[in-house]
């Protein structure tokens, strides 16, 4: 555990802070004074835009093609691929995508002359990297030819295989993105094309299409399933293959599987919590239900210093939804297996989860602990701030990841930056937590937005750069020592802050697959791939571009809320917006937005079935599907009262809600209230909550309580694979990443050797 310096030391450190810090209260009143507290943000949200000279490139392409100079037009769009690929061009007035994602979109479309030249050119490669890649099973090979050389010929024998990739570790929504693509799409005739696929194939579409059904079931959409299916059956209705070990019509097969999974138990789901929404993909649900009892232990938490009263209008907070201004809900604790985590800004703790005891047998729950922390702790929380402290954690493969220090991730133009900068620690629960790494921002006017989001070997988050208009990074880490890998450039825009107050932000990464998707908060989301950083696409949304810094709309406290990943589309809750938006995670394309009644939600707590639920002062279900997409189905209070206090949690088919004085109860699918919860006879109020094994968990201001609780065997799910009928469950129901030969060889795949011919 890291040790910090001398107690009089600290104390002598402390005062001179708290002088320092007197006179820069003193001396930082005037520069707002006498301006109004209304803002106006700017239209634009600036982005890295392809330069004139790629536009020029492209308009010569296209004059090639008119006069049928294949070999130049190759040429060209090749060059423009090497020269500006990471940079950005419009596909519509809201939506742009990467130039070397355009040029690929140019390739797949060439007529089939230029076609024929450009795989001269490219196929070797593209046979080498696609044979080596389906031999090693390496993903990286198949998504070079998928990135780079998409309408080579062997584009589609590369979607295919690593569609089966992710369908052996259950990345249902990736292998549904891969193949969809090794599907041909016209080009429509009055528009840009946007859909990026191959440009022919030579595979069967009939079993390319009955995977995707396939992965409907598997991933629990029957309603989806049932909608593809139909569609097979007009257009394949006589194919025949093998698919569960069977050999037949695949209508029939289909058919018929879909059938038996209407009786299917839940996919078996850990009770783990590792990182804020239970998953990367911001959409984690509890897998059971339980009955509270009595209080089990109390832990008494740092309180944040308050914030949002402005040294120079310190009679006029700012307003939180949900929550209290001077002592926000900040906590957000996460569980692994019997171990509770959550952190501050000045130090981690570790506390076993039956007991409230230090991990470990330890004397103290802080497995981490700042050098400075009292004395720094003075500098966290400025009193002109505009938002709140959030703590948040991630934690993967036996080593735990944070965000520490200031919360402060924009300065006024005239403030130092560098000596206050937050950083991140990697601590390794495996040695009871022991310092890995630390990381600063390598550049001044960085900050870390959040606590970062980790896969394998590489650790991904979001940053700030104060600027007269903030911008938006995403950065990349090695997770074992710490190292930088990459870089990249979001957008920037204006904020209600305008460079003369400071801003706590608490911007995280969604991750899927190999792509993270970043809710920028800055007008702006975007989809990055994880090998490089390179931007796919960003979509542009109407900003709430008036207002008043001193009485802000509600969604002004949007301060969590990542991009909500939910089978091929994105759910986003944007800061600067009062609706809530539906993108198709693969283009970036608006599907669909609420209307403004969803203003104060500042929680999207998951997806149950065809229906969001998220919360703010009220509880929202809001279609996903159909007729009632974007749409407002249930909410609860539907008087004006404005209860809800704290992040709730979906856990065991039920939506926990909580209030002040109460914790209530509601079937996900129909919104019926079951149950309440009284907080006020035990002593307590709501917070954030947390289902874990036997435990709820309420996360206030300055505490973290533990309930007692009796399991209820009525609302738990199963944890296992069930039998029917004393049989054994279909080879296609065993749990991913042990399937057998039927399942990777007949159920949903083709012999990969045999792809090309």
């Amino acid at each position: 555990m890291t040790r910090g310096p001398s107690k009089s030391a600290r104390w002598t450190v402390c005062a001179l802070f708290c002088a320092l810090a007197s006179c820069s209260a003193a001396f930082s009143q005037p520069p707002m004074g006498g301006t109004t507290s209304r803002f106006e943000l700017s239209e634009g949200v600036q982005l890295e835009r392809a330069d004139s000279a790629a536009q020029t490139y492209l308009n010569r392409v296209k004059a090639y093609l008119a006069d049928k100079h294949w070999n130049e037009a190759v040429d060209t769009l090749l060059e423009i691929m090497e020269s500006s690929g990471g940079r950005l061009l419009a596909v519509t007035d809201h939506r742009l995508v990467s130039v070397d994602r355009y040029c690929q979109l140019q390739l797949t479309s060439l007529p089939p002359d230029a076609l024929a030249i450009y795989r001269r050119r490219v196929d070797p490669l593209a046979e080498k990297w696609c044979k080596q890649g389906i031999a090693r099973r390496d993903r990286g090979l198949l998504l070079d030819v998928v990135n780079q050389m998409l309408a080579s010929s062997w584009g589609d024998d590369a979607l295919m295989a690593i569609g089966e990739i992710a369908l052996e570790r259950a990345d249902f929504a990736s292998a549904r993105a891969y193949w969809e693509k090794a599907i041909p799409v016209e080009q429509p005739a009055d528009g840009p094309r946007t859909w990026l696929s191959v440009p022919d194939t030579n595979l069967d579409l009939a079993a390319i299409r009955a995977r995707l059904v396939l992965v409907s079931i598997l991933e629990g959409s029957r309603d989806r399933a049932a909608d593809e299916l139909e569609q097979m059956a007009r257009l394949h209705p006589d194919a025949r293959g093998r698919l569960g070990g069977q050999e037949g019509n695949y209508v029939q097969l289909l058919h018929d599987l879909l059938a038996e999974s209407a009786a299917w138990p839940p996919l078996p789901r850990s009770d783990d919590w590792p990182t804020f929404a239970g998953t990367p993909q911001r959409n984690g649900t509890c897998p059971r239900s339980i009955d509270p009892a009595g209080v089990a232990w109390r832990l008494s938490l740092r309180k944040s210093m308050a914030v949002d009263s402005s040294a120079r209008s310190s009679d006029v907070p700012h307003r939180h939804v949900a929550e209290d201004a001077n002592l926000p809900l900040s906590y957000y604790p996460v569980v692994v297996g019997n171990l509770v985590l959550l952190c501050n800004q000045v130090e981690v703790l570790a506390i076993d989860l039956k007991t409230g005891k230090p991990a470990w047998g330890l004397d103290n729950p802080a497995i981490y602990r700042d050098q400075y922390d009292e004395a720094v702790h003075i500098f966290h929380n400025p009193a002109d701030s505009v938002g709140a402290p959030r703590f948040t954690m991630t934690v993967h493969q036996g080593r735990a990841y944070a965000r520490m220090g200031s919360s402060v991730t924009s300065w006024p133009r005239d403030d130092t930056k560098q000596s206050r900068a937050g950083y991140l620690v990697c601590l390794d629960l495996n040695a009871e937590g022991r310092l890995v790494w630390k990381t600063t921002p390598e550049d001044d006017g960085f900050a870390f937005e959040g606590s970062p989001i980790v896969d394998g070997g590489r650790v991904y988050v979001g940053m700030r750069r104060s600027d007269i208009q903030p911008q938006a990074w995403v950065a990349c880490y090695d997770a074992e020592d710490g190292r930088q890998l990459w870089r990249q450039y979001v957008c920037a825009s204006e904020t209600p802050a305008r460079g003369m107050l400071h801003e706590m932000t608490h911007n995280l990464l969604t991750l899927n697959g190999d792509t993270l998707y970043y809710n920028t908060n800055l007008g702006a989301v975007a989809s990055l791939a994880t090998s490089d950083g390179r931007l796919k696409w960003v979509s542009l949304y109407p900003r709430d571009r008036r207002g008043d810094l001193f009485k802000p709309a509600p969604h002004w406290s949007r301060e969590l809320t990542p991009c909500l990943f939910d089978r091929g589309r994105l759910l986003v809750a944007p800061a600067d917006s009062q609706q809530i938006f539906a993108l198709d995670a693969e283009t970036g394309q608006i599907l669909w937005q609420t209307g403004p009644e969803v203003d104060d939600v500042v929680h999207l707590l998951g997806v149950a079935g065809h229906t969001l639920i998220a919360s703010g002062y009220k509880l929202y279900w809001i279609g996903l599907d159909g007729p009632n997409r974007g749409k407002v189905e249930h909410v609860w209070p539907d008087a004006q009262d404005r209860l809800g206090y704290g992040r709730g949690i979906i856990a065991g088919g039920l939506v926990w809600w909580p209030t002040r004085e109460t914790i209530f109860l509601f079937d996900q699918a129909t919104a019926q209230l079951k149950k309440q919860i009284p907080l006020v006879p035990r002593g307590l109020t709501g917070g954030n909550l947390l289902v874990a094994d036997d435990r709820l968990l309420i996360s206030t201001g300055d505490e973290l309580i533990a309930l007692g609780t009796r399991p209820s065997e009525s609302t738990k799910e199963p944890t296992g694979v069930a039998t029917r009928n004393g049989k054994s469950p279909s080879p296609l129901r065993q749990p991913l990443g042990q399937h057998d030969a039927n399942l990777r060889g007949d159920a949903a795949s083709i012999d990969l050797s045999q792809l090309h011919n």
